[in-house]
C-alpha cells in the first residue's frame, strides 16, 4: 500500500465520521447560540491557539451564559455561569461527570489511571472513597500543625533572601507548598525548591500539560486513527516515553512514603487496601497519591503567585485593611494561627477573592456527556465536550458586581446593611465559589488547599511590605496583572517582589522561631495519623 493510498483512505475515513455525526437523528430543539461555523471544519478556524478562556469569555458576552461551537463535528459547549455550570455538572452530575476521551494524555501516556481524566465509573468511584479519609474537612484540620510550621519556614526564608532589590519569590512559596505535600504524602520535607524530586515532578508536569491540551493530537477527536502503525502515529512513542517519566517518580515517591517514619498518605492508602481486600496495583495507586500531589502543589503555589500580583498591582486599600485586622487581634508579640480565624474573616474574603480574581484553571477542566440533554429549550447533543469556563464565571457581574477585574475583598463581608442575604460559616456572603470544580468531580483537596491559602496570606501580610521589585538602575519594575501562562494551571509570569518586615518585632519573631528544618517532623505526622486512623 503506498502512503497516496493510505492517506486518501484516512482522509475519506474522517470525512465518513463526520457524516455520521453531522446527520445522526437530531431533536428539533435548536442548539445554544454560538459563532457561525463553516461546512465541514465548523468552528475549528476559530478556536483560540493559547489562553482560550479570553476567547470563550468573549463569546460568552456575545452569544450568552451557554455558548455551542462545532469542531470538526465534535460539540463543545462553554458554560459561562455559575447557574448553568451548576444546572448542569452539579445537579445533573450522574449525566455530565465524565470526561472527553483523551487517548494520548489519558490512555496512552497515563494507562488510564490519572484521576483528572478518569471516566466516571466504578473504579474512580473507589478511588475517590480511598481518598476521602485523608482530604476530608476533619482530615484538613488534622494538617494544621504541620501547614503552620512550613509556613513559619516561608517567613524566615523570605526575611533573608528577599529584601533588597526583590527576587523572583515563586521557589519559596513553591517549597512551602511542595513541602506539606510532600511531607503528607510521602513521610518527607523539602528544604528548597532545586530538590530533584520537585525539579523530576516539574518535568513530568510540564510534558503532562502539553500532551493534555484539547486539540492538540488529532486522534483524540478521532481515535480510529491510533489504529496506525507507529511511524505514521508518532504519538503512540512519545505517550510511552512520558509513562515511562511518570512511573518511576510516583512509584519512587511511594516506595520512599512506605519506608518513611511516622504516618503519611501512602502509608494510610496502602493500609485501606489491605483492610478492604481490594486488588490494585503499586502502578495505580502510585499515580492515585501521585496526581493529587502534583494537583495540590501546581495550583496552591500558583495561587499564591496571584496574591503578590494582587498586593503590587491593585489598590493597597485591601493590604492595609488586612493588616490592621491582623494587628488588632494578633499584636506583635507572636504569629497568627488558625485560632485567629473566627476573628479574621477579612483574610478569608481574600482568599476567596484571590480564587475568584485568578482561577487557577481558568479554562476549567471539560466535562463530557453521553446522552443528549435539553437546558433552557436548548439541546445539548450527546458526547458533548462541556466546558466550564472559570474565567467567565469569577467574573458575572450580576453576582459579584460591575467591577469584576478589580481585586476587592470586600464584595464577600456580609454586613448587617446587606439585608437578606445568606452568609456562610466563616461570616462571608454565600456568593459562588470558583477554582474547584463541580458537583461529582470536584476536587477533593479543597479543604486542605483553603487552609494553605488563609495561613500564609494571614502570616505574609502580618510579617511583610509586599512591592514591585526594583531594577539595577533603581526603577520600580512593572508587573503586568495579566501576563500569565497558558495550559492547565494558570500562571503568572516571572516578576520580582520585595518583602519588607513591617517592623523590628517581625525580624525578632521569625527569626527566633522561623528556622524549622531541625524539628522532628515525624512527630507531628504521628499526631496527624491518630487523629485521622485513630487505633
Amino acid at each position: 500500500m503506498t502512503s497516496a493510498t493510505l492517506y486518501s483512505g484516512l482522509f475519506i475515513a474522517l470525512l465518513s465520521l463526520y457524516a455520521i455525526r453531522l446527520y445522526a437523528k437530531k431533536s428539533s430543539l435548536p442548539l445554544p447560540p454560538g459563532p457561525p461555523a463553516l461546512p465541514i471544519i465548523g468552528n475549528v478556524h476559530q478556536a483560540p491557539k493559547s489562553h482560550p478562556w479570553l476567547q470563550y469569555h468573549a463569546w460568552g458576552k456575545t452569544y450568552g451564559p451557554v455558548v455551542y461551537l462545532n469542531m470538526l463535528g465534535q460539540p463543545v459547549i462553554v458554560l459561562g455561569t455559575s447557574t448553568a455550570a451548576h444546572d448542569l455538572l452539579a445537579k445533573r452530575g450522574a449525566t455530565f461527570s465524565d470526561r472527553p476521551r483523551f487517548v494520548v494524555a489519558a490512555e496512552l501516556a497515563l494507562k488510564g489511571f490519572h484521576m483528572l481524566l478518569r471516566p466516571y465509573d466504578e473504579r474512580f468511584r473507589l478511588h475517590q472513597k480511598l481518598e476521602s479519609p485523608v482530604l476530608s474537612v476533619r482530615a484538613a484540620n488534622a494538617y494544621l500543625p504541620f501547614q503552620e510550621l512550613e509556613t513559619k519556614q516561608l517567613l524566615y526564608d523570605l526575611l533573608k533572601n528577599a529584601g533588597g532589590n526583590g527576587t523572583n519569590c515563586h521557589g519559596y512559596f513553591e517549597r512551602t507548598t511542595s513541602s506539606i505535600i510532600y511531607a503528607l504524602f510521602y513521610g518527607f520535607r523539602l528544604k528548597t525548591s532545586s530538590d530533584p524530586v520537585l525539579l523530576a515532578a516539574h518535568s513530568v508536569n510540564h510534558e503532562f500539560d502539553q500532551l493534555a491540551q484539547v486539540g492538540k493530537f488529532l486522534v483524540d477527536s478521532f481515535p480510529v486513527l491510533d489504529n496506525l502503525p507507529g511511524f505514521l502515529a508518532p504519538w503512540k512513542a512519545e505517550a510511552e516515553q512520558h509513562w515511562g517519566r511518570q512511573r518511576a517518580l510516583h512509584v519512587g515517591n511511594l516506595q520512599t512514603g512506605y519506608k518513611a517514619r511516622g504516618w503519611n498518605f501512602s502509608k494510610h492508602m496502602r493500609k485501606s487496601l489491605d483492610q478492604e481486600a481490594i486488588e490494585m496495583s503499586i502502578d495505580e495507586l502510585a499515580l492515585d497519591v501521585g496526581i493529587m500531589a502534583d494537583a495540590a502543589l501546581d495550583a496552591s503555589t500558583e495561587t499564591l503567585m496571584w496574591f503578590v500580583v494582587a498586593c503590587i498591582t491593585s489598590d493597597r486599600g485591601f493590604v492595609i485593611t488586612a493588616q490592621n485586622c491582623l494587628d488588632s487581634v494578633v499584636g506583635c508579640e507572636r504569629l497568627p494561627n488558625f485560632q485567629d480565624r473566627t476573628k479574621l474573616p477579612y483574610i478569608d474574603a481574600i482568599v476567596e477573592e484571590l480564587l475568584r480574581w485568578r482561577p487557577a484553571g481558568a479554562a476549567g477542566v471539560p466535562h463530557y456527556t453521553k446522552v443528549e440533554s435539553v437546558y433552557n429549550g436548548c439541546r445539548i447533543p450527546a458526547n458533548s465536550v462541556v466546558i466550564p469556563n472559570h474565567w467567565s464565571i469569577s467574573r458575572e457581574e450580576a453576582v459579584y458586581g460591575s467591577n469584576v477585574e478589580e481585586f476587592e475583598p470586600e464584595r464577600w463581608l456580609s454586613t448587617e446593611s446587606s439585608g437578606g442575604v445568606h452568609s456562610t460559616a466563616s461570616g462571608l456572603k454565600d456568593l459562588p465559589q470558583v477554582g474547584f470544580g463541580y458537583g461529582r468531580r470536584i476536587c477533593p483537596g479543597r479543604h486542605v488547599a483553603r487552609n494553605v491559602l488563609w495561613i500564609s496570606i494571614a502570616r505574609l501580610l502580618w510579617a511583610f511590605d509586599v512591592e514591585a521589585g526594583v531594577s539595577d538602575a533603581g526603577e520600580r519594575l512593572a508587573v503586568d496583572p495579566m501576563a500569565a501562562t497558558d495550559g492547565l494551571v494558570t500562571k503568572p509570569l516571572p516578576f520580582k517582589a520585595a518583602f519588607r518586615p513591617r517592623g523590628k518585632w517581625v525580624e525578632d519573631i521569625v527569626m527566633n522561631e522561623g528556622d524549622t528544618h531541625g524539628i522532628d517532623f515525624a512527630k507531628i505526622l504521628e499526631r496527624v495519623g491518630a487523629e485521622i486512623a485513630p487505633k
